[in-house]
């Protein structure tokens, strides 16, 4: 656990009062708190059947960081497949970090091998920061909204455009901390390896990468980035881990639109990967 707290960051054992939330069964074994069923299912088939985080053979006892941990199906899965796991998590939107709590705690999942924060990551520092939350898809709440709209527009068949506007339906602005994750990594002194960095935060990437001093990417030996083409923002993160000393591999998710695809940009170190990104 980190040696000390950042001020504005919430920790485990922080708790709002919220309302009661939906029990939903979504596979074996596995049954979860949730913010909205759809959303659930989407993230639960992306890590439990189509395994896009199964990017590299990692050691017993990984060092892991979530960033975008929505209601925990990835910390979960992990701590299945690795019991021995460290996960650091973040997960601004407060209703969503409640929910994240809640499911590892009804997973056994012990304390002491989870640290999860209640706040954003970024390139700097700020107190709060305005996220737009989706009620009906949290795992689409962003600090870049138009960047929703660019999709919308950029899908043409009327039904995808409606599916859009009912996930977009009931936006509220919430204020959320942002911290640099070189900050918390500090406070993990006798680290040495990070095995895997999962970053997925609706194109606000590039400032979760940039928030990662020298000293700290050292460390890491394997990145799985989500990014949607829309953004822009594709070219800059390959070129930042690449200059970082990682090798590159683009996936295109299963689920991608033509028009608006979503790639799963991969950086790993070392040489042997099969199809390297131009």
């Amino acid at each position: 656990m980190p040696s000390a707290s950042l001020p504005g960051v919430a920790h485990p054992g922080t708790s709002t009062a919220t309302p009661e939330p939906q029990l939903l069964e979504l596979g074996p074994d596995l049954t979860v708190y949730i913010g909205a069923e759809r959303d659930a299912r989407f993230i639960y088939k992306e890590i439990y059947q189509d395994h896009c985080y199964d990017i590299a053979p990692l050691p017993p006892n990984p060092f892991i960081i979530d960033a975008g941990a929505n209601i925990g199906l990835f910390t979960l899965y992990m701590k299945a497949k690795y019991p021995a796991a460290r996960i650091l998590a973040f997960e601004p939107a407060p209703l969503i970090f409640e929910l994240y709590r809640r499911n590892l705690a009804l997973h056994n999942v012990p304390a002491q091998d989870v640290d999860a924060y209640a706040c954003a990551l970024g390139s700097e520092s700020a107190a709060s920061k305005p996220l737009t939350y989706f009620p009906n898809a949290p795992g689409n709440s962003t600090f870049v909204p138009g960047e929703k709209d660019l999709l919308r527009k950029a899908l043409p068949a009327e039904h995808y455009q409606r599916m859009i506007d009912r996930s977009s339906a009931g936006a509220t602005q919430v204020g959320v901390p942002v911290e640099r994750l070189s900050r918390f990594l500090d406070g993990y002194p006798d680290l040495a390896r990070i095995d895997l960095l999962k970053v997925d935060v609706e194109s606000w990437e590039l400032d979760v990468l940039r928030g990662v001093d020298d000293r700290h990417w050292e460390m890491v030996r394997n990145v799985a980035v989500e990014v949607s083409e829309l953004s822009g923002l594709r070219k800059d993160i390959e070129a930042l881990l690449k200059s970082k000393g990682f090798s590159i591999e683009r996936e295109l998710a299963a689920w991608s639109y033509e028009t608006a695809p979503t790639y799963t940009i991969l950086g790993r170190r070392g040489d042997g990967l099969s199809n390297p990104a131009p």
